[in-house]
């Protein structure tokens, strides 16, 4: 019987024509990358599709509980004596949980999400229906936000979310609720105590069995208690040599409980003698003693004269009180460092005056580039406690080539040569901290500190070894203006320290959508690649163009579609009009945009624009080497340069060719996420 009423229903599904809707099968005549990009779009608008159809399953069980309990209202309205052992919402939680057959957990939390959705957060729940945000995501944010208890401040809460998931673009889950706990932290206050007395019971160490002779242990600490925690885990597994057999998570593992059982913690390679593992315990110490966990926040929240929530890399958004905490720790070290390193006022900023393309215009496509983008981050950003870093500062505002591209929110770190050369930074305007703790240490402010450490290079075969500089965070209270002054005077390669330190905390994590890689763990990418022989005909280093990318999405943007840049992908970034920074990601013709999570950090930046964003000609596409197999992109006995060249160039087409796209868009329909 089960299977015949599952048939029927399947049936009725199947005679469904979902083509009006945009799920067109691909046609098995076109050739392989067109049905790719043609299933591509059809699971896109699948999922669009379970999206909207989650906003209408809500919705009937919110009719489902409206009748049930309207009933009972008037029964009692009517003078009736109530024996009913169990109340409509009890009823209607056993009635879904047999329907759907589902435990009375998940259940609960349905009918939880329905009535959310229906009183608490109506706005949110509406973008479920326009497809702009998935179940999971409304799921989450409903639980974020149900700490709110007053209808007056959840409605204004519900207001801002629904604004800020709809112009966030394409975000994770995660990103999602870090934004839900900025929304509750900025509008309710006394939400905000109550949440953290609530986490502060939550403190506990607990252990559970799994499979397979398998136990677990978790331990619920202060966000940057735990953040610590982890990275001197990953300081540990460091020292092993490169011929130890176990992966990642055994390494962990086999840390953390060699740490908190005193035992010795070595490598497990099978040859000692060539064994090249630095396990000591004062290397383990020495790299430890380097690890640094950064919060950001507005001057006038550690002062007590606002309640602007802050943010803690590797976690998200935290109240001012919590910060305030942090600052308050006797291994803190708090700065004033300043963004207007990189600001100057429009009034005294000179814009070049040809037709169409700035000083430093683009060479012609094709010409020997190189993909040298700037590398660096990692879980052990070393620093002296007292150093702070001067943001260097550029007399060109134009160095490098207009980009031709809109930047997209990022936060940057870089390394310096010579950390000895670091002095106290002048006329600071913004807050920044960092804090000391035994072997680890905890940056705050509106910018983190400087900090010095040497990441590995990431660079295609023959590219030119990189320089690195250090790191410092910085904002101030300016007036918009202009971006200038990004890169440093003796090479424009290299990010200024405020650079790098802002595009890190614009961006929070890695670029690329779904990726939650802590920024400071990341690598900067310039975006359109710089040209190592000729910068003026590369991407330039600015907001504009570099963005923080962890070591996977790194690779993968520099090297999948080495042979056949159709078979890569294409990243943009960009500043709007606002003064929003975007990234996106362009991929079988599918193209996600994503706004800079972290821009309500740094207000100053609102209608600030890059001089570098002048748009050059739109550029033709290039005209590639034959390839061997005749698909078009692979250089045919040109050599690496020539390879690099023409993907470069074909890269930069690519990138004239969807900035023209969103320009249309964009004077259609507005602004993206459109």
């Amino acid at each position: 019987m089960a299977d015949a009423i599952g048939d029927a229903l399947a049936a009725r599904w199947a005679a469904v024509d979902f083509t009006a809707a945009g799920m067109v099968p691909a046609d098995r005549a076109d050739d392989d990358k067109t049905q790719c990009r043609s299933w591509a779009v059809y699971a896109e608008t699948a999922w669009r599709g379970q999206t909207f159809l989650y906003w209408r399953q809500l919705y009937a069980v919110g009719q489902f509980l409206d009748i049930a309990l309207a009933t009972l209202d008037d029964r009692v309205c009517a003078g009736e004596d109530q024996h009913d052992l169990f109340d409509p919402y009890t009823a209607a939680v056993e009635f879904f949980g047999y329907y759907f057959a589902g435990n009375r957990r998940a259940t609960r939390a349905l009918v939880g999400t329905a009535i959310a959705a229906a009183q608490r957060l109506p706005q949110t729940a509406d973008l479920l229906r326009r497809t702009v945000i998935s179940p999971e995501m409304f799921d989450k944010v409903a639980c974020r936000t149900d700490i709110v208890d007053d209808s007056a401040i959840m409605a204004q809460v519900d207001a801002d979310l629904a604004g800020a998931l709809a112009a966030a673009g394409h975000i994770s889950e995660t990103a999602a609720e870090r934004i839900a706990d900025r929304v509750v932290h900025k509008r309710d206050a006394d939400a905000e105590r109550k949440q953290r007395e609530k986490a502060r019971r939550r403190k506990n160490v607990t252990s559970r069995d799994f499979t397979d002779g398998l136990g677990g242990v978790t331990i619920t600490a202060d966000a940057e208690e735990a953040r610590l925690a982890y990275e001197a885990v990953e300081a540990m597994i460091a020292g092993v040599c490169p011929n130890d057999p176990r992966t990642k998570g055994m390494l962990r593992s086999a840390a953390a409980i060699a740490r908190l059982r005193r035992l010795p913690f070595t490598c497990a390679c099978t040859d000692k003698e060539a064994c090249t593992a630095t396990l000591g315990e004062e290397e383990i110490s020495e790299r430890q003693a380097r690890i640094t966990v950064h919060a950001i926040c507005q001057k006038s929240t550690l002062a007590g004269e606002d309640d602007e929530p802050a943010f803690l890399d590797g976690h998200g958004p935290i109240s001012a009180g919590h910060v305030r905490d942090l600052a308050q720790r006797p291994d803190a070290l708090v700065r004033d460092l300043d963004l207007g390193a990189l600001l100057r006022p429009r009034s005294a900023t000179v814009i070049p005056e040809t037709d169409d393309t700035p000083a430093g215009a683009p060479a012609e496509p094709g010409e020997d580039a190189t993909d040298t983008d700037a590398t660096d981050g990692g879980h052990g950003a070393g620093h002296r406690p007292g150093a702070a870093a001067d943001p260097a500062r550029s007399d060109d505002p134009d160095v490098g080539r207009p980009a031709g591209l809109r930047p997209a929110d990022d936060r940057g770190q870089v390394e310096r040569n010579d950390p000895a050369t670091e002095a106290p930074n002048p006329g600071g305007t913004g807050r920044g901290a960092e804090v000391h703790e035994h072997d680890t240490g905890i940056g705050i402010g509106p910018g983190p500190r400087a900090s010095e450490h040497t990441e590995p290079d990431h660079r295609e075969p023959g590219q030119p070894e990189q320089h690195r500089t250090g790191q410092a965070e910085s904002r101030g209270e300016v007036p918009a203006a202009f971006l200038a002054g990004q890169a440093l005077p003796s090479d424009p390669y290299r990010p200024s320290e405020a650079l790098g330190v802002l595009v890190r905390a614009l961006f929070g994590t890695c670029t690329v959508p779904g990726c939650e890689q802590p920024a400071w763990n990341c690598e900067l990418d310039h975006c359109e690649e710089f040209d190592q022989f000729c910068p003026a005909s590369g991407g330039p280093t600015c907001l504009c163009n570099v963005g923080p990318k962890c070591k996977r999405h790194h690779l993968l943007k520099t090297f999948l579609g080495a042979a056949n840049p159709e078979d890569g992908w294409v990243d943009e970034q960009w500043i709007d009009d606002r003064g929003v920074v975007w990234t996106a990601i362009t991929a079988y013709g599918t193209t996600v945009e994503t706004r800079a999570e972290n821009q309500w950090l740094f207000p100053q930046l609102a209608g600030v624009s890059c001089v570098h964003q002048a748009h050059p000609p739109p550029e033709s596409p290039p005209t590639g080497p034959t390839p061997s197999d005749g698909a078009g992109g692979s250089a045919a006995g040109g050599g690496l340069r020539a390879a690099t060249a023409y993907k470069h160039a074909w890269r930069r087409s690519e990138r004239a060719r969807l900035r023209r796209a969103r320009e249309r868009a964009e004077a259609a329909d507005g602004p993206p996420p459109f």
